[in-house]
C-alpha cells in the first residue's frame, strides 16, 4: 500500500509500507499528521485512522471580528482555511485556489476520491522503459536458449531443423515475456524497465492494480501493436497520459518520485 502524509503544507508520498512505518517510529509521522492512502475517502490524522487520540491541534486564528472560527484542511492542497472559505464536493473541502482543477476532475469523469498529486508519466519516459525491459528479455531469452544447443542449430543447413526450433524459440520468447511481465506488474505494480525510471501501474486511485487488470492490460497491448502504435502514441495527448490499454484496463502509469 502506498501512504502520503502532510508535511510544512504539502502533500509527501508516495510512501511503502516499510518506509511509513519506519517515519512513524522515527517521530516524522505522529498522531496528529494528516495521511492518506487509496480507498480512504479524505485525508484524516493518523491518531484517528488508528482510533488514537490525535495530539492536540494549534487553536484556530482569530476572524476579523476578534472570535474564534473554525479552520478546515483543503482537501487538495492541504493547507488550512477558515471553513467558510471552502467549497464542498461532498464532504471535501476545497480552497479558491484549488476549486478551479477540483471542478475540472469531474468534468473529466473523476470522483472526489480521486487523488490530485498523482505525476502522470508521459509517452517517452514509457517507450524508454519498454526499451529497457526488451533488451532484459532479449539477453535473458539467448542466456537460456543458446547454452541448449539453438545457436549450432541455427547455423546448420537442415531448413527444416532451423524452421522448427525458430518456432520454438519464437515460442519460448512469448512465454518468457508474458511471465516477466505480469510477475512484476502483479507483485510490485511495474517491471524492472519501469521500477529503473521510477515509474508504477497504478489504479487511477493510485492504488495497486489487481491480477485481473493486469492480465487485462497486457492483452490490450495488443491492441496497442494493432492500431499502428497509435495506441501507444495515445499517452502523448492523453490529459491523464494514458495509452489505448490503459483506457482498456483502467490503469495510470505515475512516477513514484
Amino acid at each position: 500500500m502506498d501512504w502520503y502524509y502532510a508535511q510544512d503544507g504539502r502533500h509527501v508520498g508516495p510512501v511503502a509500507d516499510a518506509e511509513f512505518a519506519r517515519l512513524v517510529n522515527n517521530g516524522m509521522v505522529t498522531a496528529a499528521t494528516l495521511v492518506w492512502h487509496a480507498g480512504m475517502k479524505d485525508w484524516v490524522s493518523y491518531g484517528n485512522l488508528l482510533g488514537m487520540a490525535a495530539q492536540p491541534a494549534p487553536p484556530p486564528a482569530p476572524s476579523p471580528s476578534g472570535s474564534w472560527e473554525a479552520r478546515r484542511f483543503c482537501s487538495s492542497c492541504g493547507n488550512s482555511f477558515p471553513t467558510g472559505d471552502l467549497a464542498f464536493f461532498g464532504d471535501s473541502g476545497v480552497c479558491a485556489a484549488c476549486k478551479p482543477a477540483w471542478v475540472q476532475r469531474f468534468r473529466q469523469g473523476m470522483t472526489s476520491t480521486t487523488p490530485m498529486h498523482l505525476h502522470y508519466a508521459g509517452f517517452w519516459i514509457r517507450f524508454a522503459a519498454l526499451l529497457i525491459d526488451g533488451i532484459i528479455l532479449m539477453i535473458a531469452q539467448l542466456a537460456i536458449l543458446i547454452p541448449l544447443g539453438f545457436g549450432t542449430v541455427f547455423r546448420s543447413s537442415n531448413s527444416d531443423a532451423i524452421s522448427s526450433l525458430f518456432g520454438i524459440a519464437q515460442l519460448f520468447g512469448f512465454l518468457l515475456g508474458i511471465s516477466y511481465t505480469l510477475f512484476f506488474w502483479i507483485k510490485y505494480g511495474a517491471t524492472p524497465g519501469k521500477m529503473l525510471l521510477k515509474l508504477k501501474i497504478v489504479t487511477p486511485e493510485g492504488g495497486q492494480i489487481s491480477a485481473g487488470q493486469a492480465i487485462g492490460r497486457y492483452f490490450a497491448q495488443i491492441l496497442s501493436f494493432l492500431t499502428i502504435y497509435i495506441g501507444f502514441m495515445m499517452a502523448g495527448w492523453d490529459d491523464e497520459k494514458r495509452a489505448l490499454h490503459d483506457r482498456i484496463a483502467g490503469t495510470r502509469v505515475i512516477y513514484t518520485e
